[in-house]
């Protein structure tokens, strides 16, 4: 953090992203730089805490995840709301609005590692860093914010945001502005629990768990 506020007081014009915050101090710093600094946050980040990777090397990843009151800040930064008045002729009053801290966005830190290099590590070598969430990311996010809130915000958490704070137009044609479309899953569907492709294999996040989301194929 030090580091940042340094670079961020020497170059204040200077877009920064800090990435995969992983704790509420963390969430503090951005909050407390300028409009050019920025964060990101995984998928995994919202969902895990320390008990769920010590001892499973599956969820370990990079920076590591932290505590409970550290994940309940990511979560509150993704929902945070804002107060619109409104005046009437008779009084003052306001409407909350969720929609996420705008500095705070997607970043999906997908890393697609062998089964063999996360489940064994030895005195000279550790097991690999990085959970894979690609081919359920969007799923994922979606089941995530809508456990603690949040699912109102999910296209400006994966998108929206990001890409304002880039200066990226939405309407810019040489970007692309594909829509992706999520629905229901159908009940009881199941994140596969390994993906081959010829004889490599790969194990997902939150593999054998049920997904109450699935992308709407075109």
């Amino acid at each position: 953090m030090p580091h940042l506020f340094k670079l961020h007081a020497a170059f204040p014009e200077l877009r920064i992203v800090l990435e995969h915050a992983t704790t509420r101090a963390a969430v503090e710093a951005i909050k407390q730089c300028g409009p050019t600094v920025a964060c990101t946050i995984t998928a995994h980040h919202l969902s895990l805490t320390v008990d769920d990777w010590a001892g499973q090397s599956w969820n370990f990843c990079k920076p590591v995840a932290k505590y409970p009151d550290d994940r309940q800040a990511l979560r509150d930064v993704v929902k945070e709301g804002k107060s619109t008045f409104l005046l009437n002729i008779t009084r003052k009053y306001s409407i909350h609005l969720f929609v996420g801290h705008p500095r705070f966005f997607l970043g999906s830190d997908s890393a697609p590692h062998p089964p063999h290099a996360k489940s064994t590590s030895t005195p000279n070598h550790a097991c690999a860093a990085g959970v894979y969430t690609s081919p359920i990311l969007l799923p994922l996010v979606a089941q995530l914010l809508e456990s603690f809130g949040a699912l109102q915000n999910l296209g400006l958490f994966v998108s929206g945001h990001g890409r304002k704070f880039y200066k990226i137009p939405i309407e810019n044609q040489n970007v692309g502005t594909k829509t992706v479309t999520l629905t229901r899953a159908p009940a009881g569907s199941i994140i596969d629990g390994m993906y081959m492709s010829g004889t490599e294999r790969l194990v997902p996040f939150w593999a054998g768990k049920e997904i109450k989301w699935e992308i709407v194929e075109e």
